[in-house]
């Protein structure tokens, strides 16, 4: 995909669909600090559909990993980067240096013992897929905690009909509409894509109470999505991976400020997909 410049038209909307870089800077501004508690820790995850993932946190920056039984298994020593959620969870990323268009992330809460991992993977062009980015999710449990599979995060409806605003930065505001168990809409009301919107493919994740791993996966663009929604401490932390408009791979960091924004109650009509 070539790049873009956008032509601005009335009252600022961008005339042209931009590439992820256009509208990417300073998107990361209201996202929690990264931390290191993890670091000294080894982690094994242990997957609902018979897969682990084990993670040797040796530094701050810095993990061991091994996957089996994924599609996608293998081994390395990658870079991460770790994020805490509120009430002792967090949310870590690696890039696998080795695949450059993978990465793994992985919410998960060392004391309560569950754990979601995510794997996105740019598909290359004219692939016969749904999106450029797609991705697997594997629910489990961590080794050695109280956790059974009981407890792995599953697919979850909760978010349909909600209405939410994210506040990325001054710059940067969204409105997001939760539609179905597959389809959510985005629409940036302050920043580079005013005026844009989509409805993308959605994938919803419940971790805990009122916590939400939720990832999309754009059909204009090669982008996707991980991001971990916090509505009790109204923070959002995740990133985007996909191709920038010169075909450089991004894994690039977000998060925001949530601000709950209304809801369309199904009860008395036919509930989404």
């Amino acid at each position: 995909m070539s790049q873009q410049k956008e032509t601005v038209v009335g009252d600022g909307e961008s005339a042209e669909w931009l590439n992820m870089e256009d509208f990417s800077a300073g998107i990361d501004t209201n996202r929690r600090a990264r931390s290191h508690d993890l670091v000294g820790r080894s982690i094994t995850i242990a997957t609902a559909d018979g897969g682990t993932l084990s993670l040797d946190f040796a530094d701050a920056d810095t993990v061991k990993w091994v996957a089996k039984g994924f599609g996608w298994s293998g081994s390395g020593t990658d870079r991460y980067e770790e994020v805490p959620l509120e009430g002792g969870g967090f949310w870590v990323d690696l890039s696998i240096a080795e695949r450059k268009v993978e990465s793994i992330t992985v919410a998960l809460h060392p004391e309560k013992g569950w754990a979601l991992i995510v794997h996105s993977r740019i598909e290359d062009e004219g692939a016969d897929v749904e999106t450029r980015v797609m991705q697997t999710f594997h629910g489990g449990i961590i080794e050695g905690t109280a956790a059974t599979l009981a407890d792995a995060p599953a697919p979850t409806r909760d978010l349909i009909g909600k209405r939410t605003l994210f506040r990325y930065s001054p710059n940067h505001l969204y409105e997001h509409i939760y539609l179905s168990s597959r389809r959510f809409t985005w629409q940036n009301l302050v920043g580079e894509q005013r005026g844009h919107a989509a409805t993308e493919l959605a994938t919803t994740y419940k971790l805990d109470d009122e916590l939400y791993l939720f990832t999309w996966r754009e059909e204009i663009i090669p982008v996707g999505t991980v991001f971990v929604f916090d509505y009790a401490a109204g923070r959002s932390t995740g990133k985007f991976i996909g191709l920038e408009g010169d075909g450089t791979i991004a894994n690039s960091p977000g998060g925001a400020i949530i601000i709950p924004f209304g809801f369309s109650d199904y009860s008395e009509h036919q509930d989404p997909v």
